[in-house]
Parts: structure tokens; sequence; C-alpha cells
């Protein structure tokens, strides 16, 4: 008798210990807000390849918008011939089934580099499309085999963005397949670094805690937000309004990882958001695993899972998913970073617009006027291309740019007669017809 009431009495006190809150001890708290408050880079030099699933757009979103790429190359279908009309049909259903089989199944791979500092960026990218068949200037298919992209790929694109005292920005835009740059102000910087790096620098809740453990300084949600010593104590005992933390060893690795449970609450007092965060023991700005689920029915929304942590802290390896509301994959990120460099010194010569002399340059700066005759300058070079889409392209531009030129118009469509493609003789002879019957 005397043996069952030991054994009782030990289940009973593991059970008072288990529902005991567990709150963040003070020295928890202080890794939390070091972790919290920790300074982003003042600059940065990374290069990484990022894979990304998309499965949010549907078979039918991905073939109106291929339909209305080919309207604005071609024109519309009533005034295509039955040649036209079949090649569109090929184009469409071409394009839309890559898409189903890359964004949702291999995923868009895609290298870049990106550099910025305080008032400067610059993002250099070239995109790696798995292996497909193409339509040729012939109107055959061809097999084209998977792109590579290592360390030795060239970018294909940079997109450069230097902001001034007044907050406004000049941007720059160089495709290097095509030999082209632009140039042009901006009111507003592009959330490029923001959108791309912090995905992997930024600790997760990190706004979160510094709103809930703060003080505002300015009175805008992002804050800045001080460091409040009443509220951090108050996280300790669990008297903190409106949020609970709960930090524990974590049971896959006890001894070097501690597990951070965060939950919101509603003025009435019910649940509306839930993170789980699995974080380096000594230092809870380096996060391995993140994810938040809905209060409601525990379906996750999203996870980061991060490790292969250099030096600086930095993750080199790094996977970020979002689902949709009933627990679905929706987008699916990769990241493995190449090289990285936090708050280098980046030359200013990276920042200019420089571009090659073979380039063809368009000023989006310079008055309506003088843009547009530099446009058409520009498009009447690319007739010449030895790419076929891309002299229809500046036809179908110069189409538009010269609506109220006829004769020049005129001219140029009827020294695209004889080209060797059937889509830019077929988009002459329209453009021939129209400007005839005074349409």
């Amino acid at each position: 008798m005397k043996k069952v009431i030991v054994i009782l009495s030990i289940v009973i006190s593991v059970k008072v210990i288990a529902n005991t809150p567990s709150f963040p001890s003070y020295q928890q708290a202080e890794k939390l807000v070091a972790a919290a408050w920790k300074a982003p880079p003042q600059s940065i030099d990374i290069t990484y390849y990022v894979t990304v699933r998309d499965t949010t757009k549907t078979e039918q979103d991905l073939r109106e918008i291929y339909e209305k790429a080919h309207e604005q190359m071609y024109g519309p279908p009533e005034k295509l011939n039955s040649y036209m009309l079949e090649n569109r049909e090929r184009f469409v259903r071409m394009n839309v089934g890559r898409c189903l089989k890359e964004q949702q199944k291999i995923g868009r791979r895609h290298k870049l580099r990106i550099r910025f500092d305080e008032n400067r960026q610059r993002v250099d990218q070239v995109y790696g499309p798995p292996a497909r068949t193409a339509l040729k200037s012939s109107g055959k298919e061809e097999f084209l085999p998977e792109k590579k992209l290592d360390a030795n790929t060239p970018f294909d694109m940079s997109i450069v963005e230097v902001k001034d005292v007044n907050d406004i920005s000049t941007r720059f835009e160089y495709v290097h397949s095509n030999k082209t740059a632009t140039r042009k102000k901006v009111k507003r910087r592009s959330s490029l670094k923001n959108g791309m790096i912090n995905k992997l620098i930024e600790m997760p809740n990190g706004l979160l805690l510094r709103m809930k453990m703060g003080t505002n300084m300015n009175g805008s949600l992002g804050g800045p937000y001080d460091v409040n010593e009443t509220k951090i104590n108050q996280l300790c005992s669990g008297t903190l309004k409106d949020i609970s933390v709960k930090i524990q060893p974590d049971k896959d690795a006890p001894d070097v990882k501690d597990r951070i449970e965060i939950i919101l609450y509603s003025q009435e007092g019910a649940p509306f958001y839930e993170s789980t965060l699995i974080c380096d023991k000594e230092d809870y700005s380096k996060v391995y695993y993140s994810e938040v689920r809905s209060p409601v029915g525990k379906h996750l929304i999203s996870t980061r899972t991060c490790s292969n942590f250099d030096s600086q802290g930095f993750p080199h390896r790094a996977t970020l998913v979002e689902y949709d509301s009933e627990g679905k994959v929706k987008i699916h990120e990769t990241y493995l970073v190449e090289s990285v460099r936090l708050n280098p010194s980046i030359p200013d010569e990276i920042f200019k617009f420089n571009p090659p002399k073979d380039y063809a340059v368009t000023d989006l700066r310079l008055p309506p006027a003088e843009r547009q005759a530099a446009e058409v300058v520009r498009l009447k070079g690319m007739l010449r291309h030895e790419k076929w889409m891309d002299r229809l392209e500046a036809l179908a531009a110069l189409e538009k740019h010269l609506k109220d030129k006829a004769a020049e118009l005129r001219k140029i469509a009827a020294t695209m007669l004889d080209d060797e493609h059937p889509a830019v003789r077929e988009r002459a002879s329209r453009i021939l017809r129209e400007i005839g019957s005074g349409e």
C-alpha cells in the first residue's frame, strides 16, 4: 500500500511541474533582447543561388498571361492570319506547360549578386531555365538544354539604384544579353535588398519582439524601439500584456539549442498568433528553424530552416516555405550562399552608370519629346537584331510610337517585308494594310 502511495505522489508531482508556467529567466530575456535588437549590416556583398517553386497561379492564370503577351507582340487574334493563329496557340501552350513544370515542380532558378550600403544598391542576376522546347524562327520546335548556374556563369541583367539627399533615386538597368541600358528617376526606393536579403539575416519575429519589449521612439509601426526594462521584467514574470514567451531546452539538442514559443493574444484573451523558434543556446540571433502556425486548426503558415552558419553568424543554406489556408505548400524557396561579406567597403564605381560603348542607351529622365526620339532611334536599331523576336518586338513598339507619323511608319514597315521570319513579315504587311485603309 505504501508503494502505491509513493508512486502516486511522484505522478502528481510530475503533473504539477509540467503545468507550471515556464517564463524566461532574466539571462534568457537578455539573449532575446540582444537578438531582436541586433544591428543589421550597414553594407553587404553577397552572391547566392535561389530556387523558387510557386503554386499560386493556375493553368488558366498562366494562359491569360501568355495570351496577353502574344497580343502585345503580334496584335489581337482577329487580325491574325491562319499561320499566326496556329503560332499563337503553340506559343501559349508551350509556355503554359513550361511554367507549370518549372514553377510548380522544378522551380525557377536564379543566381544573384547583391551589393548595398546606406544609399546605394546593385543587383546582378541571371536566370537558369531548365531543359525545354522552344519555337525556332522557322516555326519548328527546338530542344534547349538546361542552363547551368555556377561561379563562372555571367550575369545577364543588372539593376542599380542610388538615392540622393531628397530621398529620390536614380535607377540604372542593364540588359546585357540585348546590350541595352536604361536610366530613370524613381520617387521611392525599391525593396530589393529588403525582400531578398532580410529573409536570411533578420531574426524571425524580431520586429514583433521589439514592439512588445520596447518603447516606440517616433510613433511609427516600424519604430525605432528602445529597450524597456520594465517590460523585460514583466516578460520574465509572465505579466507582459498580450504576449506569452516560453523558453525551454530543445528536446533534440538540449545542450546546444533552445526552443522559444511565442503567443500573441487579443484584448479578449484569445490567441491569434503562434510562433516557434529553435535557436543557438548562446546566441538567439542564430535561428536554425522557425515556424508560424494558425491558432485555429494549428496548420502551418510559414517555416524557415537555416544551416551552415559561418563565423559571422550568417547561414549559407536556407529553406523558406509559405502555406495556404489549408496548410498546403504555396511558395517554396531554397537559398545556397556562395559568398558573403558583411559591412565591406564597396567601391563607388559599382554604383555608377557606365555602360559599354556598344550598348544602346535610353534615358527616361529626358523630356517626353527627346525621350520619344531617342526611343525611336533605339527601336530602329533593333530591327536589325539577329533574333526575330527582338525584331518583331521593335516593329510592334514602333507602330505605337509612330501612330501619328504614317509616312515614317510606312517606310519602316516596307523595309521589313523581306524579313526572314514570317511573323515579322506578317506584322509589317498588316501595318501597311492598316495605314493604307486609314485605320
